[in-house]
């Protein structure tokens, strides 16, 4: 058994072009932009808003992002729901990954 305190080995970021998604834009707008993603691109920009969402210090940004990972999520779990949800069975990414 895990526990969040405890220490994990980093997951590795894919490395692709990163891709600039707008956390302002409405969940549908994002939807669209992120169904023409890869992957790797999804990852990616899932972990790109994570290190984002650490940083700000604006509650209206945060829900944004917050938002926008939501759609990312979206978006893994309908290409691979499997291994989606064998992720979230093991935890999620490791802490030291997030941020």
């Amino acid at each position: 058994m895990q526990f969040p305190w405890q220490s994990r080995p980093r997951a590795p970021r894919p490395q692709v072009e990163p891709i600039r998604l707008d956390p302002a834009a409405d969940a549908e707008s994002q939807r669209i932009v992120v169904a023409r993603l890869s992957t790797d691109q999804i990852t990616a920009a899932w972990y790109l808003s994570a290190d984002a969402l650490v940083a700000t210090r604006d509650p209206r940004r945060a829900a944004q992002l917050i938002v926008l990972r939501g759609v990312l999520l979206d978006a893994l779990e309908r290409r691979d729901p499997v291994r989606y949800d064998r992720w979230l069975r093991d935890g999620g990414p490791p802490v030291e990954a997030c941020g």
